[in-house]
């Protein structure tokens, strides 16, 4: 009977064992969803917010000089901003479970200049935003930013991350270079 009864006790731990890992599976993936969503709604208000800059300058700026100024970082942190909302797409395919995408996603930014082109566009946007951020405090963290992305950053965001990671990093990117950009649109009125 002992025997019967450890047999029985180890089914039904194996069965509470699968239904409590699918559980805990459910439970990681409902919080993935939900900080994505929030990610996705921060990155919306950061974009509306840059757009309302963007504008506003615009109807208060006499100088076209500056207008001309103004439209190329607006039009340079928009495309920026669009091809690394085409990256976390992309990286929202991947499998955040499996451990290969780790790999891909190193061979994708590292090896493949993924992480260059996203660099280059971003340093080029936080250029564009130095050359029109009125204080000399404003500049100087701009410029500061800019240097960070550099070959040891990438690797540090993208060597060792699985898409979820990566995912993350790069809504971090897309939020500060947005802010940032606002930052220097909206500066220069205030000013």
């Amino acid at each position: 009977m002992p025997r019967q009864t450890l047999i029985i006790l180890t089914i039904l731990i194996s069965l509470f064992g699968c239904d409590f890992r699918k559980e805990v599976k459910e439970r990681i993936d409902n919080g993935v969803k939900d900080v994505k969503s929030k990610m996705e709604y921060d990155i919306s208000l950061a974009k509306s917010d840059l757009a309302k800059s963007y504008n506003q300058m615009l109807q208060e700026s006499s100088d076209s000089v500056l207008s001309m100024k103004a439209t190329a970082v607006y039009l340079s942190l928009v495309k920026t901003s669009t091809y690394i909302d085409s990256l976390r797409g992309e990286m929202n395919k991947l499998d955040d479970m499996d451990i290969r995408n780790v790999e891909l996603v190193k061979n994708m930014f590292i090896n493949n200049g993924l992480g260059d082109s996203l660099f280059n566009q971003v340093r080029k946007s936080y250029s564009l935003a130095v050359d029109i951020a009125p204080a000399d405090t404003l500049k100087s963290r701009l410029k500061n930013v800019r240097e960070t992305y550099s070959e040891e950053t990438k690797k540090q965001f993208f060597g060792s991350n699985g898409p979820l990671g990566v995912n993350m990093v790069l809504y971090g990117i897309e939020s500060e270079l947005i802010k940032d950009g606002s930052r220097s649109l909206s500066g220069y009125l205030e000013k």
